[in-house]
């Protein structure tokens, strides 16, 4: 696991970040039992359904290349729960999309545009502080969260 997860990572391009997304969607698929051991159920369940076209890829204002290269270091000699922690934590800052909208809490980053699992919910969302907005008011955040698609952002846009 640790060298296929580190050959993606070393094959990642900007320019393919849909066909790289769509790859970390596989290696779940691939080893969906040893993620079904540290990753909700829900989640699991939806993430291994994502297609890269469903999203707005690479909103945030990381730069996934040096991201990606570090993880790839990190990942040689990770444990089976670092590796699935690491990939789903990458596909979250891959496919969530990122607002124009400052966190009024922290006021730090940027709000991020989140669903419920279940789809019926959209959470604007603050990676750095965990602060969470359902309807424009404040919440806790929600245990289980994916990111939302891009028919859903550009609902929550008209809005």
């Amino acid at each position: 696991m640790n060298n296929e997860i580190v050959s993606l990572y070393e094959s990642f391009n900007k320019d393919g970040l849909a066909l790289f997304t769509n790859k970390l969607i596989w290696f779940i698929n691939k080893h969906k039992q040893i993620f079904s051991k540290f990753v909700f159920e829900d989640t699991l369940n939806e993430i291994k359904k994502f297609d890269a076209a469903d999203f707005y890829l690479g909103t945030s204002e990381d730069n996934l290349e040096e991201v990606i290269s570090s993880y790839s270091k990190q990942m040689k000699n990770a444990t089976e729960e670092r590796i699935c922690y690491n990939v789903i934590h990458l596909i979250w800052d891959i496919t969530t999309f990122m607002t124009q909208e400052v966190c009024p809490s922290c006021q730090d980053e940027n709000l991020k545009i989140a669903s419920s699992v279940d789809k019926t919910k959209i959470y604007k969302v603050c990676d750095n502080c965990l602060f969470t907005l359902l309807d424009n008011i404040f919440i806790d955040r929600p245990q289980e969260m994916i990111p939302a698609t891009k028919e859903q952002v550009n609902d929550t846009e008209i809005r």
